[in-house]
């Protein structure tokens, strides 16, 4: 199993995972009201909280991907988009739960799922979880690649 923590693996998964978040925080940074709409979709914070996350959470995910990009901070980065990973797939499988049909706000903007019908925003919900957890085991094969480290 020592070809899970082979370094061209863990670069590659870095670099995927970097790219990704670097993709998604593009149109949130540039259009924080957007993704303020979307953020309020998922029905699960107090109106006060809205914009903080709007705000923030974009610098977040651009600073991660750079660090899994460049290798600065890697490890650190991959922890905390793991956490993020987790934290999205949970928010999204509630709102399938209780089906409340909503669209991420990842890789498309509010207004360009505005026109979407409840089921058409249900199946994004699904391919997002799923792409999510695609997402989640390349953070943890970068963050665990670099514990355990065998000493010679």
């Amino acid at each position: 199993m020592s070809f899970l923590r082979h370094p061209v693996l863990t670069w590659g998964c870095a670099i995927g995972l970097g790219a990704f978040f670097l993709y998604a925080c593009v149109h949130k940074i540039a259009e924080p009201p957007d993704f303020a709409k979307s953020v309020n979709d998922y029905k699960v914070l107090q109106s006060a909280f809205i914009n903080a996350v709007a705000i923030y959470m974009p610098w977040l995910e651009l600073f991660c991907g750079l660090a899994l990009v460049t290798s600065l901070g890697r490890r650190g980065a991959a922890l905390i988009t793991g956490v993020l990973l987790v934290l999205f797939i949970v928010l999204l499988s509630y709102n399938l739960y209780r089906g409340h049909p909503t669209v991420c706000g990842c890789t498309m903007t509010y207004e360009e799922a505005r026109n979407f019908t409840d089921a058409d925003k249900f199946w994004e919900m699904k391919k997002a979880i799923a792409r999510d957890v695609g997402l989640l085991l390349l953070a943890l094969q970068v963050w665990f690649s670099g514990c355990c480290v065998k000493q010679d």
